[in-house]
């Protein structure tokens, strides 16, 4: 029903391929941080911070496939290894497909392929950062999701193409449901429902997976509370990045946008083959534009559900499948020209070796062995977090947060980004407090404007100044029993461990 996959040996060069540069580009997942809570190995005892509603309330596949993984005995480390791995894989497969169908060359296909995603080629960046090998699991996967099935277009497997924007729902709602629409409504334009009808399969096996997601979440998923509708507005102004009205423009990608929007079309325009392909490529290029100009210039973000739209989003869904098809199309058009193959190569080569500080790069990560790490110095002080028994909600900082839930496995007050809050928009009243009380922000008016985020800087004055009846207090309100702070910093409590970069103090 899937069979696009290449033959045997080039299908084992991908898969090899794909678990080096899994280990050469690795981060720790974000998904994996959600699959902690829903796996109950990070407990939250009570409901004072708001991420055990953030991640026991936000429904994605992932999450619970990497709740499995963990459940079963997968360390942090692996689990998001293969998370990436499965990523990567499918950013492979799509692209060496699409080269495939329109050049007939394996060889090149394949070159082309790990140059593109080694260098990490795409259109580049929106208000949103269109990075392939990220923490940030959900987008990253849209990006992939999008390449196969774009593929499944155009190999005319249509069971593969729909059930992939099925299994999207499922992992990013928003960008799932979008571009289910946009395939729906591309098969309609045609009036061939025909293909829905052949796609029997897929659908229903991307229902099954999607249903039984959402059966999960409702099983975990905890119920919501009141919040302030103002505090939250004040959110949105003041704090928040993705959906910011600032009148900022990203020019450079929406030429670029523009310009492979006219290439596929002067290419393909009068090419039936590609009919659907083509059409569904420039509705979901259009319609990315049309949302990003509403956002920037009205409030649209201020409107119950469109609040949790971040514009740049959809725009950066194909920025990374962009590369193939425009190489492709290079080829479709120039490739029976004697010397294009050996300039297309040679283009390559030169590129590569005037990137060279990219391999030393890679060199120096992957003999760090980072993704086989646990415990080694720098996380030592995370190791004797993890043997206090009652910690209680832990309060970190900038950049002690995430390895709290990583490392430790402990319970965590707040992260250092609260950019998920127009998911969740009834935390709102929960983050500010901990934002004024905890960390000493002014929620109505941000140090920094548009940026949700914890800062050491601004974070480092407020912690020094408390005095120990300030942190008893915090300890009373928040079931906080400890913090872990930055070495240099000086608190007014008892220093229980010092590591090589953080210290960790108990509040008594």
């Amino acid at each position: 029903m899937f069979n696009i996959f290449p033959e045997k040996l080039h299908t084992l060069l991908l898969i090899i391929l794909s678990l080096l540069f899994s280990i050469f580009f690795f981060n720790d997942q974000v998904a994996v941080r959600g699959g902690l809570v829903i796996s109950d190995l990070v407990s939250y005892q009570d409901s004072i911070s708001p991420l055990k509603y953030y991640f026991l309330n936000s429904w994605t596949i992932l999450t619970q496939f990497s709740a499995l993984l963990l459940k079963i005995g997968f360390s942090v480390k692996i689990t998001s290894l293969i998370l990436i791995f499965i990523l990567t894989f499918l950013m492979m497969l799509s692209s060496f497909l699409i080269l495939q169908k329109f050049t007939g060359d394996k060889t090149l296909s394949l070159i082309t392929t790990i140059f593109l995603i080694f260098f990490q080629k795409n259109l580049g960046d929106t208000d949103y950062p269109s990075l392939m090998f990220t923490i940030h699991t959900f987008g990253a996967y849209a990006q992939a999701l999008t390449g196969i099935l774009i593929a499944g277009l155009l190999y005319k497997n249509y069971n593969l193409t729909f059930f992939a924007s099925i299994l999207l729902i499922s992992i990013h709602p928003i960008i799932g449901l979008w571009l289910f629409t946009a395939l729906i409504i591309s098969v309609l334009f045609l009036k061939e429902g025909i293909i829905i009808k052949d796609s029997f399969k897929g659908i229903l096996i991307g229902s099954i997976f999607t249903l039984i997601s959402l059966i999960l979440f409702f099983n975990f998923s905890i119920d919501k509370t009141a919040f302030d509708q103002n505090l939250f507005n004040t959110y949105l102004n003041e704090w928040d990045g993705h959906r910011a009205k600032t009148g900022e423009i990203h020019y450079e990608y929406i030429i670029k946008t523009l310009l492979f929007f006219a290439l596929t079309n002067l290419f393909l325009f009068n090419k039936k083959n590609y009919k659907l392909f083509l059409i569904f490529l420039n509705i979901i290029i259009l319609t990315s534009l049309i949302i990003y100009f509403f956002f920037k210039f009205s409030n649209f973000g201020n409107f119950g559900i469109l609040s949790t739209i971040i514009p740049g989003r959809f725009m950066i869904t194909y920025t990374f499948i962009a590369w193939p098809i425009v190489v492709s199309l290079l080829y479709l058009k120039l490739g029976k020209k004697k010397y294009f193959k050996n300039f297309l190569y040679s283009l390559i080569l030169i590129y590569s070796l005037m990137h060279y500080k990219d391999f030393i790069k890679v060199s120096i990560n992957f003999n760090k062995n980072y993704f086989l790490s646990t415990w080694n110095n720098n996380n030592n002080i995370f190791k004797a977090l993890n043997e206090i028994n009652d910690t209680g909600n832990v309060i970190a900082t900038e950049n002690s947060a995430f390895n709290v839930l990583y490392l430790s496995r402990k319970p965590l007050l707040i992260t250092r980004s609260i950019d998920f809050l127009p998911y969740h928009p009834y935390l709102v009243n929960s983050i500010s407090k901990i934002f004024s009380e905890v960390y000493g922000y002014n929620f109505n008016k941000p140090v920094k404007k548009h940026y949700p985020y914890l800062n050491d800087n601004f974070i480092k004055e407020e912690f020094e100044k408390k005095s120990t009846n300030d942190w008893i207090k915090i300890k009373t309100d928040f079931n906080s029993n400890v913090l872990i702070v930055p070495n240099s910093w000086k608190l007014n409590l008892k220093l229980y461990s010092k590591g090589e970069k953080f210290s960790l103090y108990l509040i008594n």
